[in-house]
């Protein structure tokens, strides 16, 4: 499953990062790490772009930053 389509009352894990190795670079430095908990913390008014917690922190990314992150859903 695809970060994009995490809903915002869902918990989920990251399982891999996939795309370009300069964006897999730039997302490993903002935290987005294999194995960390991932939720989504705001959308704008049209989807695009979304906040997004990790641990203690949030980041937000563009719908085509997200797609390459794969998730797994984890119970609350």
């Amino acid at each position: 499953m695809k970060l994009t389509q995490l809903s915002s009352r869902q918990r989920a894990r990251i399982t891999r990062i996939t795309g370009a190795d300069a964006l897999r670079q730039r997302l490993v430095a903002l935290g987005v790490l294999r194995g960390l908990s991932i939720s989504v913390g705001a959308t704008s008014l049209w989807g695009n772009p979304r906040t997004y917690i990790i641990g203690p922190q949030q980041i937000c990314l563009r719908s085509e930053e997200a797609g390459c992150i794969e998730i797994e859903v984890v119970a609350s």
